[in-house]
Parts: C-alpha cells; structure tokens; sequence
C-alpha cells in the first residue's frame, strides 16, 4: 500500500477523534507502554495516532520528512514542505505550525535512531498534560516506522527482481509470471505500458525514498525508475511525476512510458522502447512528460535498423553533420516555419545572423529547407539523428 495514502476518511467513525472521551485516568506511563504495545503488534499509524486522540481528544496527524501525510486522524491531507519539516526539527522543542487546511497543531519531531521519521502533530490547543502524551508517544511511531521499513524492503527487493524479470525477459512461462506480479498489484494480462522516471537534482536519498513510496512495484536504478502503468497512463504517468517532483523539490522530474502492450510477452518491448523515449526527453529543453504515442515520426524510426538510420542521415545532413550550430538552426528554422525573429529569440542570436546562417543552409544542403519536400526530409532525418545518439547512449 502506498504510504502517503493511508490517510483517515472523514466518513470513518475511528477518524473523528472528537467522538471519544479524553481519558484522564491514564498515566503517561501506562499511555506510553499501551501505545509501545500497539506498535510492536504491528497495528499501524491508523490504530496508534486514533489512541493517541482517544487519550488526548485532539486530531492527531503524521506527516513524513518530506511533507506527505502518513495518516490523519480526522482525514486532513494539507502536505507541508520538505523545508518546514526541516525547520521544526532543528527547534529544541516541539513547535506550532500551522497547515493549509486551517490546522494549528503542536509538531513533535520523531526520529529512530539517527533517521528522521516524521512530525507527530497534535492539535491546538495542548495543554502541558497533552504535551507530555505527545511527547510520550515518539517511541511507538519509531516503532512502526522501523517494522514498516524493513517490510517494505524485503517487498522492494522482490518488487524489483519482478520488474528486471520484465525489462529483459522472464525465464519462466507467462502464466507464472502473470501470477506473480498480480501478488504485486500487475495485472499483465490486461493492457499496460512501461514507465520510466528520472532524476537530476541533488536529492538522491529523498529521490530513492520517494520512489520506494509508490504503490507499485519499482526497479531502482542510476537515478531512474522503473515500473508499469496500466489503465489511463497518460494521467498515472502526469500523477506519479507531480507527486515524485513535490516530494524531492529541488531538480527536475522526468517521466516516460512506452507503448501500450497487451500481455508479458511484450512487456520487455516496451520497456526498451520507454527507454529510448526517456532518451530523447533527455534532449528536449523545458519539457517534463512524454508519451511513445506523442513520437509521431519517431515511432516509425524506432523499427528502421541503426546502420539504415546512419545511411539516411548521412544522405541527407552529411553536409552539415559537423557543424553543430547549423545543425540547431535548422531545427529551429523548421520547427518556426521560417521565423528569422523567432529563430534568433530561441538560438540568442542577431537576426542578422540567423540569416547567414539559412543562406549557409541553402548552400550547403543545395535545397531550401522550407521546400514541403525538402522540410519533410530534414525533419526525418533530424529526428532519425536524435534517435542515434539516443542509442549510442544506452549501448555505452
């Protein structure tokens, strides 16, 4: 299960902490030992954080190191930044925040050892009697923290020997694996497509966590991830990037899929293919998402041997292949249909310049690169030498 989702439903009587009576009778001591035994029965947050507003009458929430809600006792799902987090552990005692949603509570940061778990927050107002349930209550988030990490590593380590099975190919039959990885949530024998996300800011540690948070099986690896994606994937793969790219904050989210198969035979297929898609969005400025449906002419290339690839680039930019300079004006010069101002706006040149250049163009590729014919063939023959150096790059 995904651990951000596990938040309360304000329809649940267990998530509405005002409907039980604070109990005075208990001691910190006996509150803490209760609690202890809740977490090492390996009850959950649900059931730890709903004693925790039993005991105090107050809404109870816990919120991870990187701002997402673990569980809300009142349902509440105002996140918080990975920044605040940090600031309300770096104060000597547990502080007031203050959340979207309108909720004041004191944050009492919880740590296992030397790992931050998270903020224990109760809501205001807390009286000295209430500060001490909270603070009592450290020791049994730890706890489940703790049993949680250590089951979802050994989920993950199974998770990704699967998800390797179904990059490169799967040595046992298709009706085992279909099995298997229904255990894990895949359903391959309906359609689905293979996704890879991607990682380039300095939050590495935060990135791997993030990605070991959603709830399906993920392969990690050199900054990327790994998965499949049923159903509507153009909205899973723009869900999962928003929520991967608001828990690592800093850096830029990538994410990709393949193209929609409809058993494991194919599911190595396209994974191949989202590699090469994570590729070519490596080389495109300002964008974030891509689709094998959005390639358009790349997907036919993507079939076409990369020795015919070479011939046919060689053919038609051989001219200009070692001049980098006009290899991005005429990209630009195509994809503005003629725009000398638009051109100069995307390269930082002179429109003088970008002038000289086309001519040099013209001259060179002894056409007009605006000819319908022409355009078509540079257009092609562009996208076919993106497609190599994408290949060149995963070969090497």
């Amino acid at each position: 299960m995904d651990r951000l989702s596990t938040r309360g439903d304000l329809n649940s009587p267990v998530s509405r902490p005002e409907r039980f009576p604070r109990r005075p009778s208990a001691t910190v001591e006996e509150f803490a030992s209760g609690l202890n035994e809740l977490a090492l029965g390996g009850d959950g947050w649900r059931s730890v954080l709903d004693r925790i507003s039993t005991v105090t009458g107050r809404k109870a929430r816990l919120i991870g190191v990187h701002g997402g809600v673990f569980w809300a006792t009142d349902g509440g799902d105002a996140t918080m930044s990975p920044s605040e987090v940090a600031r309300v552990f770096a104060e000597p005692e547990p502080t007031t925040v203050e959340l979207a949603d309108g909720l004041s509570a004191r944050a009492l940061p919880v740590w296992a050892g030397q790992r931050r778990v998270g903020l224990l927050l109760l809501a205001e107002p807390v009286d000295e009697r209430n500060l001490a349930y909270l603070v009592a209550s450290a020791t049994a988030v730890a706890i489940e923290a703790v049993r949680r990490d250590a089951a979802a590593t050994a989920k993950a380590e199974n998770a990704s020997r699967l998800i390797d099975e179904l990059r490169y190919g799967a040595l046992r039959g298709t009706d085992e694996l279909t099995r298997t990885a229904a255990r894990f949530g895949l359903r391959l024998d309906e359609p689905h497509a293979a996704a890879a996300f991607a990682y380039d800011g300095p939050n590495r540690r935060t990135w791997s966590t993030a990605l070991s948070w959603l709830e399906m099986p993920v392969r990690q690896e050199d900054g990327e991830g790994w998965t499949v994606l049923a159903g509507d994937v153009p909205r899973e793969i723009g869900r999962i990037r928003v929520r991967l790219q608001g828990m690592v904050g800093e850096g830029t989210v990538l994410a990709a899929a393949g193209p929609v198969v409809a058993g494991p035979r194919d599911t190595a297929r396209s994974f191949l293919d989202a590699e090469t898609v994570l590729g070519l969005l490596r080389r495109r400025r300002g964008e974030n998402e891509l689709l094998y449906s959005e390639l358009g002419p790349a997907q036919l290339l993507l079939a076409v041997p990369p020795e015919r690839l070479h011939t046919f680039v060689d053919q038609q930019l051989g001219p200009i292949l070692d001049r980098p300079e006009l290899i991005l004006t005429l990209d630009a010069w195509l994809a503005t249909r003629g725009s000398r101002a638009a051109v100069a706006d995307l390269l930082h040149l002179h429109r003088n310049s970008v002038g000289y250049r086309v001519g040099q163009l013209r001259q060179l590729l002894g056409a007009d690169p605006l000819d319908p014919d022409t355009a078509h063939r540079m257009r092609t023959a562009l996208t076919a030498r993106e497609l190599l150096h994408v290949f060149c790059h995963r070969t090497s």
